[in-house]
């Protein structure tokens, strides 16, 4: 620790500069990371969830989220709105299904769901 701390009081300020500027990238990147399906990992595991429903095929989701803030000063990400494509969402049934499913996941109203049929693979 005393190492860290004269490697620090010994910085010159472009280092300085550099150190806030790295520190500052990484609170500004999204905490949820996406993978190559631009996905975040919660979105893939709702996809996952919802593609079991019988007759659903597969199952994209895409969440939008606002940040609150809670009692104790810290952020919190709240659900606010979802989208559903997936392949079996041209049936009625399947579609309805599919609603109810994000409602109870996501604790969203019908009103904040919407789902779409998937366009068909070439």
């Amino acid at each position: 620790m005393k190492k860290w701390l004269e490697a620090v009081k010994g910085m010159k300020g472009g280092v300085w500069l550099l150190l806030i500027a790295v520190c500052a990238a990484a609170l500004l990147l999204p905490s949820s990371s996406q993978s190559k399906t631009g996905m975040t990992e919660e979105e893939q595991r709702y996809s996952a969830t919802l593609s079991r429903i019988a007759g659903a095929g597969e199952v994209r989701i895409s969440i939008a989220y606002a940040q609150t803030a809670s009692s104790f000063g810290s952020a919190s990400r709240q659900p606010t709105g979802a989208v559903i494509v997936a392949q079996g969402a041209g049936s009625v049934a399947v579609r309805l299904e599919l609603l109810r499913a994000a409602e109870a996941l996501l604790g969203l109203s019908a009103q904040e769901v919407e789902v779409f049929a998937m366009e068909a693979s070439p």
